[in-house]
């Protein structure tokens, strides 16, 4: 062995302490990945960049000190952990021929309660479709009002969602001139609904195409593909449990790379304490 280890220019010290680090290496890659399935449990299709923030807290922090974002994610790409988008399609929402204007195209927003984003989305069971409707506050990405139906009329849909962020917000009177961009459905067309609005002093906006709403389509696959399909729901009474558990989790737990990796409620904290004219600007523009 001496020789051979004079041949290839190693000492045998030298090779034995190379096999004391790849054992440590590997060891401490099995435990990395172990927490991540630990995590996927709850995050079923959480991507590499949220998780490595997730994972951060001083539970699991020694297991990624030195490695970065980037070793990371190729640990997780090296053990098949990447997950992959679900498209599917099916239509929820019929335009009216009316409709308000979109003011929110390159908007600078930089506060709460300054627009509004909804959209409704269906989700498949075994024996038909829910429909889902979200409102989020867009400068924190948080979900202030949901609701969830077996039919797409305006009781069932937008009014009890409404009510729900109107609510989570306490707030009587948006004299500040909030802004509720959505698209143009007719459940956000409704009588009923816009009185609410006007109540409320909240200007309607509504996108013409789905690209002039971007910001919900992303939160529908967040919500269906990683969270309620990987969970297997499939009937009206799973929905309805796991629906307020997905909320809370996108809320509290699941960090946002446009939020500075924060969640979207400590991103609210977090901003509260910042000046107005110091916070940073969200600038709404359409995915072209």
């Amino acid at each position: 062995m001496e020789s051979l280890y004079q041949i290839v220019g190693i000492s045998r010290q030298g090779f034995h302490q190379y096999r004391s680090r790849r054992s440590i290496h590997l060891e401490r890659q099995q435990d990395i990945i172990a927490q991540v399935n630990h995590h996927r449990l709850t995050h079923t299709r959480m991507g590499a960049r949220p998780l490595y923030v997730l994972m951060q807290n001083q539970e699991t922090e020694p297991l990624l000190l030195g490695i970065g974002r980037d070793k990371f994610e190729v640990i997780l790409i090296s053990n098949g952990l990447t997950v992959q988008p679900i498209r599917i399609f099916h239509r929820t929402t019929y335009s009216t021929a009316s409709r308000f204007p979109n003011l929110v195209e390159a908007l600078k927003i930089n506060r709460l309660n300054q627009v509004w984003v909804s959209d409704l989305t269906y989700y498949r069971l075994i024996d038909g479709w829910a429909y889902l409707t979200f409102i989020l506050d867009l400068y924190s990405r948080r979900c202030l009002g949901y609701a969830l139906s077996q039919n797409m009329t305006t009781e069932q849909t937008t009014l009890p969602a409404l009510q729900m962020a109107l609510n989570n917000r306490a707030i009587k009177d948006y004299e500040q001139n909030l802004i509720f961009h959505s698209d143009g459905g007719g459940q956000y067309y409704d009588k009923d609904f816009l009185n609410q609005l006007h109540d409320y002093h909240i200007l309607s906006s509504m996108a013409a195409t789905v690209y002039e709403n971007p910001h919900m389509e992303r939160f529908h696959s967040t919500a269906k593909n990683d969270y309620l399909i990987p969970w297997g729901v499939n009937s009206f009474n799973q929905l309805k449990v796991k629906l307020p558990k997905f909320v809370y989790l996108y809320n509290q737990q699941r960090p946002h790379e446009s939020l500075k990796y924060k969640t979207p409620l400590a991103f609210e904290q977090y901003i509260q304490q910042i000046p107005l004219c110091q916070r940073p600007l969200l600038l709404f523009k359409k995915i072209t």
